[in-house]
């Protein structure tokens, strides 16, 4: 009896739980080209490298799928992948399409115009079920080449039908709009971000489409934060702007040509400087990449603020002043946040659904993670979360990390690491993966229920039968607790306020329930 007691005692004392979250593993895919786009489960990633071949990574299975280019000038693209890992992006022929792996070949989006050239299909959502993108062509013999935004959607048959998306004829300073290239779709299908080109080319801005179950609109949220005036002030800058032919009148080789160049560089400089003082905030919000999460709630661009300056004879404005930073725009509530302490070097590459950004300074993978305003490095991120040496993995010769793609609930981070030699050449380049097996998905993580039987009184989670191997997540999808051993209670006195998801083995099933510490 006393040895039975003894025995129960020390198992109750070893059956402790743990906050060591699973250690991550690092997966190496076997090839150097750059990430261009990831599923939404963090189980494929595809890229491309240009007129040579694609390829298709399954990190699950570690298995590389390599398509091979049909010729020395095709532009084939693999730009994006759905959780089942069909293939998007542009074919051989220069045309948005999907890729068929069992047969190898492209199968092409259907275009509803006459003299479409080129186009391509630029992300998919998770689900397959919409393709953004655009096509471009000359439909009329009389007008130069337009480009259509457009997406694809999938229907009850199997097939993708075509749907243009609004195109403005004004642009944002009421001219014609050169054109608009949709990049970005959220995984509903509901939001897309791509960016709009003025008449002259000279300014970009972010566009952003949303759907409201009938129809498509759009807005231009950073045109007001840029510009300080609207059309009819563009139009009488534009009005003023010194016309070249009116100064240089002789030809190249005339002795005055160059007094004239030197003239007209002058006046048009001391215009331009004019202008853009009087017309430009001074804030500018980069759109090219344009990154979007994927659940369509972060927009995560660079600002450039600048000053610019000029005196009298310049032949050019100067800037006095410029600093950029990375920023967060909430795509629900239009509230923008801005980093300013991130100096530049911090270009984002890519943003979590909770709204980690990821980036990299040409020499090491960044990290700005949701609950911070400063960026980390990679390596000493995983130390710090994981108590993961990333170094010790990769070559020992490993110069630079690249910062390509992350999984939309961190669960995968992708990187590119060179190593060289003592002579300084490259001796070595691959896409790796890093996977932290102690994630939920965000679909697990916010559609998971409350269930009667994994309940919460104060700080003692209660279970309707005795359970095993409980896990509880936060809605991060991280693993904040281990416990392994049998229990109908638990105490959890030492996690902290918030929301969880519990997983346990209970009656030979597993349960999962969502529980609210207060």
């Amino acid at each position: 009896m006393n040895k039975k007691f003894t025995l129960i005692a020390l198992m109750l004392l070893t059956a402790v739980f743990s906050h060591a979250v699973e250690k991550p593993e690092i997966v190496f895919t076997g090839t150097p080209w750059g990430t261009m786009g990831i599923s939404g489960n963090g189980r494929y990633i595809v890229g491309t490298r240009q007129y040579t071949e694609a390829y298709r990574f399954d990190i699950k299975e570690k298995r590389l799928y390599i398509a091979p280019t049909t010729g020395e000038y095709d532009d084939m693209c693999f730009s994006d992948v759905t959780d089942d890992g069909m293939i998007v992006g542009k074919s051989s022929d220069m045309m948005p399409a999907i890729f068929n792996t069992e047969r190898m070949e492209w199968e092409h989006l259907p275009v509803p115009h006459t003299g479409i050239s080129e186009g391509y299909a630029n992300e998919i959502t998770p689900d397959g079920k919409t393709i953004v993108g655009y096509i471009m062509g000359s439909i009329d013999p009389t007008k130069p080449y337009t480009v259509f935004p457009c997406v694809w959607r999938l229907q009850a048959d199997g097939t993708y039908e075509y749907e243009d998306l609004p195109n403005p004829d004004t642009d944002f300073f009421g001219t014609k709009t050169q054109f608009i290239s949709t990049r970005t779709i959220s995984a509903d299908g509901n939001t897309i971000v791509g960016v709009m080109v003025e008449k002259k080319g000279r300014f970009y801005q972010p566009i952003i489409y949303r759907y409201n179950g009938s129809e498509w609109t759009y807005e231009l949220p950073f045109v007001e934060l840029t510009f300080k005036g609207g059309p009819q002030e563009y139009a009488d800058w534009m009005a003023q702007e010194p016309n070249m032919y009116d100064y240089i009148t002789v030809p190249p080789g005339d002795p005055e040509y160059m007094d004239q160049v030197e003239e007209y560089q002058a006046i048009y400089t001391k215009w331009q400087y004019d202008f853009w003082t009087a017309f430009r905030t001074g804030f500018e919000v980069t759109s090219v990449p344009v990154i979007m999460s994927t659940n369509g709630k972060w927009l995560a661009p660079m600002a450039t603020e600048t000053v610019w300056g000029w005196k009298e004879g310049d032949l050019s404005i100067r800037k006095e002043s410029s600093k950029s930073y990375p920023i967060l725009y909430n795509l629900e509530t239009g509230e923008i946040t801005k980093f300013e302490n991130i100096k530049s070097g911090f270009f984002t590459y890519g943003v979590s659904n909770y709204g980690d950004m990821i980036s990299c300074d040409g020499v090491d993978f960044f990290i700005k993670p949701a609950n911070s305003d400063n960026k980390i490095e990679l390596g000493d991120w995983l130390k710090n979360e994981y108590g993961f040496d990333l170094r010790s993995e990769l070559p020992s010769n490993t110069e630079y990390i690249d910062c390509n793609t992350l999984a939309p609930d961190m669960s995968v981070l992708v990187g590119c690491y060179r190593s060289v030699t003592e002579e300084g050449e490259l001796d070595s380049k691959e896409v790796f993966c890093i996977t932290f097996p102690g994630f939920l998905s965000i679909m697990e993580t916010l559609n998971t229920p409350v269930n009667d039987s994994i309940t919460l009184a104060g700080d003692e989670l209660r279970f309707g039968e005795e359970a095993a191997n409980i896990s509880i997540y936060d809605m991060a999808g991280k693993l904040v607790l281990n416990h392994t051993a049998n229990a109908t209670t638990l105490n959890v006195s030492n996690l902290g306020k918030g929301v969880y998801v519990v997983k346990a083995q209970i009656a030979g099933t597993t349960a999962t329930g969502k529980i609210y510490k207060y």
